[in-house]
């Protein structure tokens, strides 16, 4: 049993009113200007006088011209929203299209079902409700891929839940950008891990929430450092309002937070008034070892929002993710979600194959990455057998796409990352999933894009390049 839940309150505290402290926003940069032909990414479209003629019979609507050398945009610097503020892009290393692309976790091509999405797909449209893929739906998503994914979270997750609890969103990334949008203000405070994924950190960071990361170990987040900080938030007056946690094959760490730090979490949530954000990419993908059940499952009903997607066991490209809570969290974030509604098309398209095909193809892929994950183990193994003082360290995770491995003392992963760029190889730095920028040691190779013979070369190829950049 954990301790008694009442509500966490420091000594000398006088108010629950203390004000939060609000981060200035970042700076804002005016977008470029091009004279003459506009450029639009690598398009050239030319302005014609017959855009600029006024029509015969029409009212003159033509766009007073900008007199030369005056910037057409400017001054929009003091217009933008504190949110707007450009965030750093992700940093590859590697030029675009490297022949051993480890950097983004993209799904194993070779093991899209493509026939299966066509036949299912033709059904669609020679049955009766065919148009209705090609209309506007259901704001929170097709009421029968909800039933599936209900379905499916009670055989693969133990978890009891109805369609009305789920919200259907554009991917898992913009599932994570409703949650911190509906539960952050511009300025408040967040916790992450530490490392973390970059998609969970870019809308905090976009928000210009105060991120704190907690440590992980091979059992995951350190809860005893989080409760240290979450007391200590609370004392000067900032507290917490939003954990946002990776439990099962973490990005990009590899590790699973332990059932014992899922419940003292859960406790934690209640303890001091936060919400956890429980993302669960990878969740299916386990290799071996028991399945540890959804922090969803053991806390007070509304302190848990859980993220999934489908693009890591269908498709990427479809575009299809899912967000868990009580229903009047659903009908908050609902509200929040500003697009239209989810797809019909694509929501159809994965309702139909998922509910023939899913549970076997799910078991294919666990085969399938999991060969993966041997081979570039297998690779790097090989690479560092003549020099075993530089192999780095790394933990074999048990299930998801990822290796996150510390390069060895002394090595400049600058120069790392150089040696791998010139042999074709690319990868994400560790600067990426750290909230403060540090992590400059770590680099995270993804496993599940590239095939296996191509892994093995890969493997050698990054000790190579550790071997050159140690002695250089």
């Amino acid at each position: 049993m954990g301790p008694s839940l009442h509500p966490y309150r420091p000594a000398g505290l006088k108010s629950d009113t203390a004000p939060l402290q609000r981060l200035a926003p970042g700076p804002c940069h005016a977008l470029p200007v091009h004279q003459g032909p506009r450029h639009i990414g690598t398009m050239t479209v030319k302005t014609t006088g017959r855009r600029a003629r006024k029509r015969q019979g029409s009212t003159d609507m033509t766009t007073p011209s900008t007199p030369a050398g005056t910037p057409a945009l400017a001054n929009l610097d003091s217009l933008y929203s504190q949110i707007a503020a450009p965030l750093p892009p992700v940093q590859f290393t590697g030029a675009t299209g490297a022949r051993y692309n480890m950097g983004a976790g993209q799904p194993d091509p070779a093991s899209l079902p493509k026939m299966e999405l066509i036949e299912t797909l033709e059904g669609i449209f020679s049955g009766p409700e065919g148009d209705l893929a090609l209309m506007y739906g259901d704001a929170a998503g097709f009421i029968g891929l909800r039933e599936v994914l209900a379905a499916k979270l009670k055989r693969w997750e133990g978890i009891e839940t109805n369609p009305r609890e789920l919200l259907i969103v554009n991917g898992s990334n913009h599932g994570l950008a409703t949650v911190a949008q509906a539960f952050l203000n511009v300025g408040d405070t967040a916790i992450c891990e530490a490392p973390t994924f970059m998609g969970g950190l870019r809308p905090l960071r976009q928000l210009q929430a105060k991120v704190h990361g907690i440590p992980l170990d091979d059992d995951g987040m350190r809860i005893d450092l989080l409760e240290a900080k979450l007391k200590e938030l609370v004392d000067a007056g900032t507290p917490a309002k939003l954990v946002y946690t990776i439990p099962n094959f973490h990005n990009p760490a590899g590790v699973n937070l332990s059932l014992s730090r899922r419940h003292r979490l859960a406790e934690l949530a209640d303890l001091f008034n936060f919400v956890i954000l429980e993302d669960d990419a990878y969740g299916e993908l386990r290799f071996s070892g028991e399945h540890i059940a959804a922090i969803y499952t053991m806390a007070t009903p509304g302190r848990v929002v859980r993220s999934a997607t489908l693009s890591k066991i269908l498709s990427a490209g479809m575009r299809v993710g899912y967000l868990l809570a009580p229903e009047p969290v659903i009908a908050r974030l609902n509200a929040m979600k500003l697009d239209g509604g989810a797809s019909p098309f694509t929501n159809r398209l994965a309702a139909g194959y998922y509910s023939q095909h899913g549970d076997a193809h799910i078991h294919q892929l666990i085969g399938i990455y999991r060969h993966k994950r041997d081979a570039l183990v297998r690779g790097l193994e090989e690479g560092f057998a003549d020099a075993p003082a530089l192999k780095p360290v790394w933990r074999i995770p048990n299930g998801g796409f990822f290796l996150w491995m510390r390069l060895p003392d002394g090595v400049d992963p600058v120069k790392v990352a150089k040696e791998a760029g010139d042999r074709g190889v690319a990868y994400v730095g560790g600067p990426a999933f750290f909230a403060d920028g540090s992590g400059r040691e770590y680099i995270r190779l993804a496993w599940s894009m590239l095939s296996e013979p191509d892994l093995v070369t890969a493997g050698h190829l990054v000790a190579e390049s550790i071997k050159v950049a140690a002695h250089s």
